[in-house]
């Protein structure tokens, strides 16, 4: 029965002889055909296992398994590690060889031999008496045996005589005899009176009376020393012949050639799978051969050997009698002669090879896949003679490298100058370490240059050996890799993580040297409304045609980088100072002001600029940075498209701006923003025809602030909205309570800021909290700047106030007149009021220009249906010049400055009774 297990142990197969003889034909796993061991063996199987799996030596144990019948019986299992080229485990294999007879065939023989020595010693015992607690009464022979007089042996004396070893495990099983009134048999040392120990058995009987308690005890000790010592060295030799014939598997074959007859061995019989009855035949023998080994077996058999006559030796394949299963065997067979020459006898030797056959198949196999799977991975193995510096290299080496075996020099010299050195090392590091890494260039004879790795270990005294891979296509996707890490991967140009490195060296460079580094920061002014209005492909074709722009005006040592959305960095280094660096930046932006074409039209691009430069501003990377982005959102906040070279007042304005942002937030924590109101009166009748609210700030410390110090955070796209949405809630409260009051209001309007308008659920929001306390929506009006129809979402904003607009919120354009909407603006949103900026009020009665732009934007209005509202006003004569200019309403100090709500409720119900009488009618 053949095993053959995993270099782990974990996974195992099984021949058909074995499944036949334990009856399980399912697959056995891991430890699971320990359960098949008889339960008194399975510790000592596991053990011994366990032993050979871990130093890889060879296994061997004899114990019970069950077989298919029900029984157990004895096998001898041995087995041995198969190894690979480099010496490791690669598979166990083994046999198991059933024995049961052999083992029944000792305890037989045992057992005569027991009572064969019974009956010889028994004339030469040691007779002893005991009382029936176990005392000795007396004794015949023990004096003359070990030396103790019968008063020291009486009682328990004799005990002094016992082994140390034996003694505790002695008095246990006699006391165990007393206590169960049974015959005890046991053997133990005793010191002998030549003072060495010597092996006795000593056997004990109960007499008893007829009530079966215990009258008194009778023995015999017997010395037993030289048998045990004789059969410990029989057992031993046994089982070296034993070990020896089992280890072969051999099955012997004798032919007698005067007589004709033929002699198996009980192994002959099992490899050839007869049955014991069958007689023994040559033609049986060869009947079993395979038949397309038959001819080549009887063209070699017996071919005369010079110097040892007639000989046979070979491996073939046979087919069992009994299984129809094809193995192989090795077999040798030779022809003695007699004195005279004549042929006598044929004796000779087979042995099942078919897992050794197998394993050689595997081996091939293995060494055949090793070879294509070192030929598919461009892979070779070499071994370098350190004192020839000759290197042996697999045969694939030509295909790879364009050189087979050879002097290292011939290999040498295809490796460019500059990893020459690394060689070296490599070689030496391996004579240290005992192993190493490298990887490095080669040319081809053809011109080719390849990357390599090499591995080489050490493999002995001025021996080296390792493997040699092509890692070429590995290093051009590791170039890759790095590039799309550190690169751009619409523009091409470095990302913001490889600008960062180079900003990083060229400071310690500039430091270093006393040399000068300059920071473009650039940020396209009108990316968003190309990608808005022309889509997003005109937006791509924008920055590539900005990163082309930007390329060609540099110089190598300086750095062109997209570090987001439309957001680039230009890294100048020495010897431009920061003047130059702000020149360079007005060169850019007229550069990038070119027109250029993108689907048959022209297209601008205008840009904004943030400069900032080392040794002039800060010197760490993160800082200068810092720096440029504060020059440039100051060069946006002035205008857009400009040049702004920091200042380091600029981050004084922007830390107070972060420090509002962070007061703003505990601010809104507090609930400490409130709206204030400031009627608007209608210029004919003199009536209040609506509020504006305006954000006010109750500051614990400063009083009410209003947003020309708060005023920064509305373009905060996370405050903005928070404090917008609360402000509304509280403005439709007060409107609840002024129309349960019976005050007349008119409309109250609101001014959301551009960032609010990034909500697409805004208008949606705003409806929900009027409607939440039953607040009509004409009487709320939405305020918005020009600014928020400039601020490319025109989309989305549309899409928001024409939800306002159907709800009955009117839509109201304030400082109407000092942004840059086109007049079609008017048209397209569902705008029903503007309102003319402070600015043109101000100086309406002593400037002509400005009030001919008043009078036109009335005049346009009012051309349009739009109602009309001056702000900013302060005297009586603006307000009959407005009025004599058929302006609707006004709204300013004149009237009234911004109030609370409960001040806004005393000044509703002080105003003139007609006059809130034609207000309610509106």
């Amino acid at each position: 029965m053949v095993w053959l297990v995993t270099a782990d142990g974990r996974r195992n197969s099984y021949n058909k002889r074995w499944h036949e003889f334990t009856g399980i034909f399912h697959p056995v796993v891991g430890e699971a055909w320990l359960d098949l061991v008889h339960p008194d063996d399975r510790e000592g199987v596991l053990a011994t296992w366990r032993n050979a799996l871990a130093t890889a030596s060879d296994y061997e144990n004899e114990h019970r398994l069950l077989h298919h019948s029900g029984e157990y019986r004895w096998v001898l299992c041995r087995g041995g590690p198969v190894r690979g080229p480099q010496g490791q485990v690669e598979r166990w294999v083994g046999t198991y060889t059933d024995i049961q007879g052999w083992k029944e065939a000792e305890q037989a023989l045992a057992e005569s031999e027991e009572r064969y020595r019974a009956l010889v010693e028994a004339t030469a015992a040691i007779v002893w008496r005991a009382s029936p607690d176990g005392s000795i009464l007396s004794g015949w022979g023990w004096e003359e045996f070990c030396g103790q007089r019968p008063e020291a042996y009486a009682g328990d004396g004799w005990l002094d005589a016992v082994h140390p070893e034996d003694s505790e495990t002695l008095m246990q099983v006699w006391l165990d005899a007393l206590a169960s009134a049974e015959t005890l048999e046991t053997e133990f040392r005793v010191r002998h009176r030549s003072g060495e120990f010597r092996w006795v058995v000593s056997r004990a009987t109960p007499l008893k009376h007829p009530d079966g308690s215990v009258r008194e005890w009778v023995g015999t000790v017997t010395d037993i020393h030289d048998r045990r010592r004789a059969q410990d060295t029989l057992r031993r030799s046994e089982e070296r012949l034993r070990l020896a014939a089992e280890t072969t598997s051999a099955g012997i074959w004798d032919m007698d050639l005067v007589t004709g007859c033929v002699e198996w061995t009980a192994e002959t019989r099992e490899i050839l799978g007869i049955a014991p009855d069958v007689p023994a035949s040559a033609e049986r023998f060869v009947e079993r051969i395979h038949p397309d080994d038959l001819a080549s077996v009887e063209a070699k058999i017996f071919v005369d050997v010079p110097g040892k006559g007639p000989r046979y030796s070979g491996v073939f394949r046979i087919i069992r009698a009994d299984t129809g299963q094809v193995r192989w065997i090795s077999s040798s067979a030779r022809t003695v002669l007699d004195a005279s020459g004549r042929a006598i006898r044929k004796v000779g030797m087979i042995q099942d090879v078919t897992q050794r056959k197998l394993s050689e198949d595997a081996l091939f196999a293995a060494d055949e896949r090793l070879r294509l799977a070192m030929q598919a991975g461009r892979m070779i193995a070499w071994e370098h003679d350190l004192e020839t510096d000759h290197i042996t290299r697999s045969a694939n080496a030509i295909e790879l490298l364009g050189i087979g075996s050879g002097p290292l020099s011939q290999f040498i010299e295809n490796v460019p100058h500059e990893d020459r050195l690394a060689r070296e090392r490599f070689i030496e590091r391996i004579g240290t370490t005992g192993w190493d890494t490298m990887e490095f260039r080669y040319r081809l004879p053809a011109g080719k240059t390849l990357w390599l790795a090499s591995r080489g270990e050490w493999a002995g005294p001025n021996r080296v050996v390792g493997v040699t891979f092509d890692i070429t296509e590995r290093k051009a996707a590791e170039e890759e890799v790095w590039r799309s890490a550190n690169h751009d991967g619409l523009t091409g140009l470095p990302n913001r993580v490889l600008f960062q490195r180079r900003l990083d060296s060229a400071l310690k460079e500039a430091t270093r040297n006393g040399t000068c580094v300059s920071l473009l920061m650039i940020d396209l002014d009108d990316f968003k409304d190309v990608n808005d209005t022309l889509g997003h492909d005109a937006g791509d074709m924008l920055l590539k045609e900005t990163a082309d722009r930007l390329s060609v005006m540099m110089r190598d040592q300086d750095t062109v980088a997209r570090i987001g959305g439309d957001e680039f960095a230009v890294l100048v280094v020495e010897p431009l100072r920061l003047s130059h660096a702000a020149n360079l930046g007005e060169i850019i932006l007229k550069r990038l002001r070119l027109p250029f074409m993108y689907a048959g039209r022209a297209l601008m691009n205008r840009a904004s600029i943030g400069v900032a430069a080392y040794p002039d501003h800060d010197s760490e990377p993160v800082e200068l940075m810092k720096d440029a982005d504060i020059a440039l959102y100051r060069a946006k906040a002035e205008g857009r498209g400009r040049v702004v070279t920091y200042d380091p007042e600029m981050r004084l304005v922007t830390e107070q701006r972060l420090a509002l942002g962070r007061d703003v937030r505990e601010a809104i924590s507090q609930d400490q923003f409130v709206p204030f109101y400031q009627p608007k009166v209608c210029l004919s009748s003199g009536r209040i025809v609506g509020l504006e609210a305006l954000a006010r700030w109750q500051h614990p410390d400063k009083g009410i602030l209003e947003p020309g110090v708060f005023g920064a955070v509305f373009e905060d796209p996370e405050l903005a909205p928070v404090i917008g949405k609360r402000l509304i809630g509280k403005v439709a409260s007060d409107m609840r309570r002024w129309l349960d009051g019976g005050c007349q209001f008119g409309r109250v309007a609101f001014n959301l800021s551009s960032v609010e308008f990034n909500q697409p659920s805004m208008a949606d929001e705003v409806i929900r909290i009027l409607n939440l306390v039953k607040v009509p929506a004409r009487c709320f009006e939405i305020e918005v700047t020009e600014r928020v129809l400039l601020d490319g979402q025109f989309d989305l904003v549309l899409q928001i106030l024409e939800r306002f607009h159907e709800h009955g919120v009117q839509i109201a354009l304030d400082d109407f007149g000092t942004g840059y909407a086109s007049l079609t603006h008017l048209k397209r949103f569902p705008v029903g009021h503007i309102k003319i900026d402070h600015s043109f009020v101000a100086d309406l009665e002593e400037d002509e220009d400005d009030a001919a732009i008043v009078e036109a934007v009335i005049g346009l209005g009012r051309s349009l249906g739009l109602h009309v509202t001056a702000e900013g006003v302060e005297t009586e004569g603006q307000v009959e010049r407005l009025r004599r200019m058929g302006c609707h309403s006004a709204q300013g100090y004149f009237y009234a400055r911004p109030m609370s709500a409960a001040q806004i409720t005393e000044l509703l119900d002080g105003w003139p009774v007609g006059c809130r009488a034609a207000l309610s009618r509106i």
